[in-house]
């Protein structure tokens, strides 16, 4: 009897040994899991965070970014409207009316030589239709000058400054001053051969009738 109660006594010292050792290691591994999860909840706030902290900064930034652009671009446009406008300087710049008389002293020199080939009728049709064509090619050239020289004092129509419009009514001065030397030069030519020919031609009628011959 006394050893029954003694196997009971042991037996229950044990169980409630083994009770407490898997109660305790339940609730140490419940623990261990809410630990685990509150530590999880917390990196998950922190990157919660740190997503919000950046979208700030990027949103932030990008608004910058969007200002300093139209910023930047107010200014540019601002500058490139200011070069389609022509300035008083270059608008009374005398070169461009210089321009324009010489374009039609050409016309006009070149007009003249040809209505009086026309009546002289000295030249050949292939002399008279070169005159024609280079007189043409010419006329041309002049105008592509006189429409850039519209562009030049036109506002809206290029991008320039001041110097650069004046420089670029340099640059057509010259180039119309030189077809205009060059209208002089050739329909004189022109003018000599004509006449060359026509004095040639009454030599050589008057030496018929000096040994009269038909």
């Amino acid at each position: 009897m006394k050893k029954m109660v003694l196997f009971f006594l042991f037996t229950g010292v044990l169980l409630t040994q083994a009770k407490a050792q898997f109660l305790g290691g339940f609730f140490n591994q419940q623990a261990r899991k809410e630990k685990l999860m509150a530590e999880q909840v917390a990196g998950l706030k922190i990157c919660l965070h740190a997503i919000k902290s950046g979208y700030n900064i990027a949103e932030t930034g990008l608004n910058k970014a969007h200002e300093l652009k139209n910023g930047t671009f107010g200014l540019h446009t601002a500058y490139f409207s200011s070069l389609e406008q022509v300035s008083p300087v270059v608008q009374a710049n005398p070169k461009a009316k210089c321009i324009y008389d010489l374009h039609q002293q050409i016309i006009s020199v070149f007009n003249n030589e040809i209505t009086w080939q026309q009546k002289a009728q000295l030249l050949s049709p292939e002399e008279y239709s070169y005159l024609q064509r280079v007189y043409n090619n010419l006329l041309a050239e002049s105008q592509k000058d006189l429409n850039e020289l519209v562009q030049v004092l036109t506002p809206g129509k290029l991008q320039l400054t001041d110097s650069q419009r004046l420089e670029r009514l340099d640059y057509l001065f010259d180039k119309m001053k030189d077809k205009q030397a060059f209208t002089g030069y050739f329909t004189a030519w022109c003018r000599k051969l004509a006449i060359n020919r026509q004095e040639s031609k009454q030599d050589t009628e008057q030496l018929k009738k000096l040994y009269g011959i038909n």
